[in-house]
């Protein structure tokens, strides 16, 4: 087994093709606009996943702090019908306008924490629309470090982070976001990424996802990909074809004879494989 660990984002760049993939391993980096609008649509998709699981933690304090405090008002009024029950007619007067004042500091304490509820709740519902997510529930975001393990498998010799994971029931399932223009169907190379993150999520939680998640955009419907036997099987081959390149058992080559694809790929320049256009 090579000691380079193979990452989903280059199973997809080996999905595209085998040799552009190399060339990456050897330190040839991606030119052209497209790469570097690419990767900050990414970035800001990132930030903006970041934000609505920040949101969602604020929102769970925030929720938690206002129930303490208006049991604490709870409490407070027991107390205070407690005392002017038992207390003399010369002290009610005197208690009742203390309390008041008691009272209506919680209610504003109360007011301001329901307002930050209600702030919250609003960005969170406008996040989620813009995502298109519903009430489903968001592991793993891209950009939360800490809270982000990336996944790992030592039989496969792969490791990977999905753009985020939705959590249904006991399931699981891998979404990656492209920033592309949106095609009537999934390539090739983004059907095998998300298909090595469906393995790596079965090989990290122990159950098999009943499929994953291709989205082009924010705002479009996600492409579902069903992780059966057979898409299994090719990414374990695909895999082993990684793994015997980077073992030196066999070379990289140019998996296509379509020249319109070398025009347009970003490691053109330095390919020696590359085709010309008639």
């Amino acid at each position: 087994m090579s000691k380079h660990i193979i990452s989903a984002s280059e199973m997809e760049r080996y999905g595209y093709c085998p040799l552009s993939w190399h060339l990456d391993l050897k330190g040839i980096d991606a030119e052209g606009e497209e790469v570097t609008s690419g990767v900050e649509k990414h970035k800001e998709i990132g930030t903006s996943l970041t934000n609505l699981l920040v949101e969602e933690k604020k929102s769970r304090e925030t929720s938690s702090t206002l129930l303490t405090v208006v049991g604490m008002i709870m409490a407070v009024v027991t107390i205070a019908l407690f005392i002017l029950w038992i207390s003399t007619d010369s002290l009610r007067v005197n208690l009742g306008v203390i309390l008041l004042i008691i009272g209506i500091g919680w209610m504003l304490v109360a007011s301001f924490f329901l307002y930050k509820l209600l702030v919250s709740t609003e960005k969170i519902d406008k996040l989620r629309d813009d995502y298109k997510l519903g009430e489903e529930t968001i592991e793993t975001p891209d950009g939360l470090t800490d809270d982000t393990p990336i996944l790992k498998s030592t039989k496969y010799n792969l490791a990977g982070r999905p753009d985020f994971i939705i959590k249904k029931d006991e399931d699981r399932i891998p979404v990656e976001i492209k920033t592309g223009r949106p095609p009537k169907a999934p390539f090739f190379s983004h059907v095998l990424q998300i298909g090595a993150y469906c393995l790596l999520t079965e090989e990290t939680f122990g159950k098999k996802p009943p499929m994953g998640h291709i989205r082009y955009g924010i705002d479009n419907s996600p492409h579902e990909v069903i992780w059966d036997a057979k898409l299994k099987n090719l990414v374990i081959d695909k895999l082993e074809e990684m793994n015997d390149i980077l073992a030196g058992k066999m070379e990289a080559h140019r998996n296509h004879k379509r020249a319109g694809k070398c025009n347009s790929c970003s490691r053109r320049k330095n390919c020696p494989e590359r085709l010309e256009y008639n």
